[in-house]
């Protein structure tokens, strides 16, 4: 290892440790961590800002400034009025509901749009109910990293992965779906266990829903029926983008200048919707882990335990779930997916075997493993942003323990259903 890429590594390293710590704030953080490799030389202004994800910060902001032309019209408190009156006050059910429809809509669309949709309804329901939001902010996150794996569009790993094996749609639901199916399972059981009896119906839940007044529609019915077109037109097109030959981000921009354009709202009030946090975060990260990328060093390690283990499919499998899945908790995995194709490719080179599992091995650990820590996936900082927003702060350290227990369970029931179902 040379001394620029030991640098760039001690640096990374330490960001980490201050983003994990909380001693500083984590855009603070991020943003120190890359101002320190340019700074130092290991590596050049324009080469760390190519590594910026334009299509996912284009993502962001497109679908943050429709959300807020959404809360605009207040049908946000309308669904979740409506959602408490249909439960009975019944917190569980609300959970479950919203979390599996969250699951849902990420392998429709995908895992950071969804929580830009469902993860306001799911904290106006917990404030209407007068209860602690974070038992619906850690369904919110996890559900949406699990569902997203189901499908090609769900999670951008999965898009990377069926570019260069060649996977349809189809081919995802009816290798990965299963094993979506039955992590949801083991997710919904650690919230009962975690939260069961804090989300049990009481008399005050009950009260409360019993006697809440029927919300109104909206306040502005013209607004409400534009955006909701909007909307349609949004959804249809992130279903359709992959066809139409126009990346997501795109998208949603065009959503949002449409938007912007036929609503009657103050440009200047939705900008202040924007969550500018969260997206400056994702663009210093975006550069922190690009800086690593380019110096090589997730390459170095994915093709030294490669060449460490051989040709054993069975054991390159357990790897790929179990070394995916925690490195995707560190790092953002679409770099490290990026890396490890190559090397599955060559292995498939040269192996008599189906390379298949590998492939749907590698899907997996990269997909689960975005629920470990709060930065391993984009769903997961942009809900705690719009958590932070309404003033619940969410402990990274807090979040380590129930998002590692998860992490780990699902990759054990994906290895095991990766033997059981290839094996």
């Amino acid at each position: 290892m040379s001394i620029v890429q030991l640098t760039g590594l001690t640096i990374f390293l330490f960001t980490y440790v201050l983003i994990v710590s909380e001693r500083l704030h984590r855009l603070k953080a991020a943003l120190a961590g890359i101002a320190a490799v340019l700074l130092l030389h290991v590596i050049d202004q324009s080469d760390a800002f190519s590594y910026i994800d334009f299509n996912t910060i284009g993502l962001l902001f497109g679908m943050m400034v429709i959300v807020g032309i959404i809360r605009k019209t207040g049908i946000i408190q309308f669904v979740a009025v409506k959602a408490v009156k249909l439960s009975f006050g019944k917190p569980w059910i609300l959970l479950f509901l919203l979390s599996f429809l969250t699951a849902i809509i990420s392998a429709l669309i995908d895992n950071v749009t969804t929580v830009l949709l469902i993860g306001p309804v799911a904290l106006a329901v917990s404030d209407v109910l007068r209860i602690d939001p974070m038992p619906f902010v850690f369904a919110e996150i996890f559900s949406s990293n699990i569902g997203g794996t189901a499908t090609l569009i769900g999670d951008p790993p999965n898009l990377l992965i069926g570019s260069a094996a060649g996977f349809t749609f189809n081919d995802f639901i009816i290798n990965l779906g299963p094993a979506v199916l039955a992590s949801l399972v083991v997710m919904y059981f650690f919230l009962f266990i975690w939260y069961g009896k804090q989300l049990r119906p009481s008399e005050k839940t009950s009260e409360i829903a019993e006697n809440f007044k029927e919300p109104r529609s909206t306040d502005d019915k013209g607004l409400t029926k534009r955006i909701l077109f909007v909307m349609l037109l949004v959804l249809v097109g992130f279903v359709l983008h992959g066809r139409l030959g126009i990346e997501a981000a795109t998208v949603a921009l065009s959503g949002a200048a449409l938007g912007l354009i036929i609503c009657p709202v103050d440009v200047e009030e939705i900008m202040k919707e924007v969550d500018w946090v969260t997206i400056l975060f994702f663009t210093a990260l975006f550069m922190l882990v690009g800086t690593i990328e380019h110096l090589g060093l997730i390459h170095m390690l994915a093709n030294f335990v490669f060449s460490t283990i051989g040709e054993n499919l069975k054991i390159l499998s357990v790897f790929l779930i179990w070394g995916s899945g925690i490195l995707s908790s560190i790092v953002d995995n679409v770099p490290y997916t990026a890396a490890v194709i190559p090397l599955v490719k060559e292995f498939a080179s040269m192996g008599s075997a189906s390379p298949d599992v590998l492939w749907w091995s590698l899907a997996l650990g990269a997909c689960f493993g975005g629920n470990g820590t709060l930065v391993g996936a984009s769903a997961n900082l942009v809900m705690a942003g719009a958590a932070e927003r309404s003033g619940l702060k969410i402990d990274f350290k807090a979040y380590l323990v129930k998002g590692g227990i998860l992490m780990l369970s699902t990759l054990a029931v994906s290895n095991l259903y990766i033997f059981i179902r290839y094996f």
